[in-house]
C-alpha cells in the first residue's frame, strides 16, 4: 500500500525565539491541506557547542508516494527483514552453544 510522503516545501528562519509569524511570512502558493510547523528554540551555550535563539517556520505538503519510491521502500524493507533474520539466527546459535549441556 502506498504511503503519503511529507515534503518541506518552504522554510524561513527568524532571529529570536519569540518572533511573531505573520500571514505575509507564508508562501503565496500555500494550500489548505499544507501543514504549518513553527519551531521556537532558545539559545544554547556550552564548551563545545552553542547557537542563538531562533524561530523556524516550515510548510510541509503531503503527496502520494511514487511507484519508484514504493518499490524502493518495499525492497529496503525486505533487505532489512533478511538482515534481522540473520542476526536472530546468529544470536540463536550463540545462545544455543552457551546453554546446551556439554557431553
Amino acid at each position: 500500500m502506498k504511503q503519503k510522503i511529507k515534503e518541506e516545501i518552504y522554510v524561513k528562519e527568524f532571529v529570536g525565539n519569540l518572533q511573531k509569524i505573520r500571514f505575509s511570512d507564508l508562501p503565496k502558493d500555500i494550500q489548505e491541506n499544507d501543514i504549518i510547523d513553527i519551531c521556537r528554540e532558545e539559545s544554547f551555550y556550552s564548551e563545545n557547542n552553542s547557537y542563538d535563539d531562533y524561530t523556524r517556520l516550515v510548510i510541509i505538503r503531503e503527496r502520494d508516494e511514487t511507484d519508484e519510491e514504493y518499490q524502493k521502500r518495499i525492497s529496503d524493507n525486505e533487505c532489512l527483514k533478511e538482515e534481522l533474520r540473520k542476526r536472530r539466527y546468529e544470536t540463536y546459535l550463540k545462545l544455543k552453544s552457551e546453554f546446551e549441556p556439554k557431553h
